[in-house]
């Protein structure tokens, strides 16, 4: 792994979910083999809303050519959720070497209104998400702390208690995920992420597999013969 390495809510998700796929993809280089074509659409699609909301943020409301109806059905739904004209950051990124913490995230989109500054992170998924699991996401905690240990060089007027996180459902846009933020969770945050990190520095090589139902769905069963 290169020494100049962020981690990030994706490759530390990938860790907790199997440390031999975390090695294969950021160690070793390696891909899996290609992913079924449903979902590699899938994919593309929310990748292209993704490009389309920055847009609309920036003031480029010019998605008239786009020909897919879902794509402007949840740009529909984005603009009745958010005028193009709050106070806003889109695709915002904060990078940090801290305390032996490297990290790095690029926030869909954070919202700064009445004194209060609010992540919003985009979802296209088709299943609706469980605040309670979405509080313990990884990406959840990435994502807090990182915007709380970099508040006051990019919003010096905030606290961490003026910190939420909203996830956005597209596909359920009455079904709100919406996460506070506090002093006490920062510092629980900081631990848990210390720790995750310590362990992939720690593992030097050794990474073991998780005997799990994603073994199957990978890309990598072939490597790990299986």
């Amino acid at each position: 792994m290169k020494e100049n390495f962020y981690y990030s809510q994706n490759s530390l998700g990938i860790f907790k979910r199997c440390p031999k796929m975390f090695e294969y993809i950021y160690i070793d280089g390696i891909s899996g083999k290609g992913i079924d074509p449903e979902l590699k659409k899938n994919i593309e699609r929310g990748t292209n809303f993704h490009i389309l909301a920055e847009r609309y943020f920036n003031g480029m409301k010019d998605f008239f050519y786009i020909k897919d109806d879902q794509l402007l059905e949840w740009m529909a739904v984005l603009e009745e959720k958010y005028s193009e004209d709050i106070d806003c950051r889109s695709e915002f990124e904060i990078r940090q070497d801290k305390d032996e913490i490297r990290l790095m995230a690029k926030y869909d989109l954070v919202v700064i209104e009445n004194d209060k500054i609010k992540i919003v992170d985009f979802k296209t998924n088709k299943n609706p998400y469980n605040l309670k699991v979405m509080e313990d996401n990884i990406q959840t905690k990435v994502y807090m702390y990182l915007l709380g240990e970099n508040l006051k060089k990019f919003f010096p007027k905030m606290k961490i208690e003026d910190i939420s996180m909203e996830y956005f459902q597209l596909n359920y846009p009455e079904n709100e995920i919406f996460i506070k933020y506090n002093e006490k969770k920062h510092e629980k945050n900081k631990k848990i992420l210390g720790k995750i990190i310590d362990e992939i520095k720690n593992n030097n090589k050794n990474f073991f597999i998780k005997n799990n139902e994603t073994c199957e769905k990978c890309g990598f069963e072939s490597f790990c013969q299986k």
